[in-house]
């Protein structure tokens, strides 16, 4: 009992940290996609799923992991179609949203989801919030209810960033794939949309920044750029999927809370963007919730014991209840939690 207990706390350990990695990347992000602002949103999200696909086949190759029997699996395209379908959804409204210059309601978004995704965890993974966590999501749940109604409009594009990434974590999460495979094959599904996407864009517009000849000031940086998208796309969700096998839903709705804290803090200190009552009330609240959140899952790593329940002993239960569910193909694979 005592080996499992500390297996499963490395894996909740490496699953956080893989989980903070993925949400510094992802609030970083709006510096990248503004080295793109010539280009077509339209042509920077076909670019982002043709090269993610492209960066995931070769990084599956490299790591001998075979994702074309994943692709082959009825019961992994049942999880994975959806969930590609759900990223592709969340990463149109957002580069829709940083090109109509909306990034505070993304920011918005981005807030909010993590409250999706503790209610898909209660709901879909029966797991449940300790005291602090309790608070702490009453914390947070002041905190964006604050900075909503200040916004002054119904925010359409923060809540369907929100349920589709909340949703896409649960998915992600249920069919507990390994995260490599599972992106590659979620890329290789929308590859051809996104094919037809560009060609499409490319035909209409009469112009393409991949080729450099949107305007005159597109050249081969733009190419560059547009090629590292693939990159720069997945290695985020390839961490975000280790973190979604190997954390509770409701650790994992916290950590999302730095992406969004950090695209705020560029806007204001990098883009000079206002700081209102609104921001500093929301973030406050938030980071009071987090630093809660923490202290609950330090002291569930140290203590935990088989006479006192914790976090580790909940998200035991639910990998092993998940390992035994699947498949002959898909169960070795989760045995493995390959490395990122």
């Amino acid at each position: 009992m005592t080996d499992q207990i500390s297996n499963t706390r490395k894996e909740l350990r490496r699953g956080a940290l893989s989980a903070l990695l993925c949400y510094v990347l992802w609030g970083s992000f709006p510096l990248y996609w503004k080295l793109l602002s010539n280009v077509s949103p339209f042509e920077i999200i076909a670019h982002r799923i043709l090269w993610c696909f492209v960066f995931t086949v070769i990084l599956c190759v490299a790591m001998r992991q075979n994702f074309v029997a994943l692709l082959r699996d009825k019961r992994a395209i049942r999880f994975l179609l959806p969930a590609a379908i759900l990223i592709t959804l969340n990463w149109s409204i957002y580069i829709y949203a940083v090109e109509i210059d909306h990034i505070v309601e993304t920011a918005i978004g981005y807030y909010i989801t993590p409250l999706v995704s503790i209610v898909l965890g209660l709901i879909m993974f029966q797991e449940r919030l300790t005291p602090l966590q309790l608070i702490a999501v009453i914390l947070c749940v002041l905190g964006i209810a604050f900075f909503t109604l200040n916004y002054g409009r119904f925010p359409w594009i923060a809540i369907v960033l929100a349920v589709s990434f909340g949703l896409y974590g649960a998915v992600k999460k249920k069919g507990g794939y390994p995260a490599v495979e599972a992106l590659a094959v979620e890329s290789t599904l929308m590859a051809v949309p996104a094919l037809v996407l560009a060609v499409a864009t490319a035909v209409v517009t009469g112009s393409h920044g991949f080729f450099a000849t949107t305007t005159a000031g597109i050249d081969w940086r733009t190419t560059l750029l547009l090629i590292g998208a693939g990159a720069v796309t997945a290695a985020p969700l390839i961490l975000f999927a280790k973190a979604a096998n190997s954390i509770p839903l409701t650790l994992l709705g916290f950590f999302q809370y730095v992406s969004p804290t950090i695209s705020l803090l560029l806007g204001v200190f990098v883009n000079g963007e206002s700081f209102t009552v609104a921001h500093g009330v929301c973030l406050g609240c938030i980071w009071c919730g987090l630093a809660l959140v923490a202290i609950d899952t330090l002291r569930a790593s140290r203590t935990a014991t088989p006479e006192h329940p914790s976090l580790l002993e909940q998200e035991q239960r639910a990998y092993d209840a998940q390992t035994t569910a699947q498949d002959p193909l898909t169960a070795p694979a989760q045995q493995r939690h390959d490395e990122v």
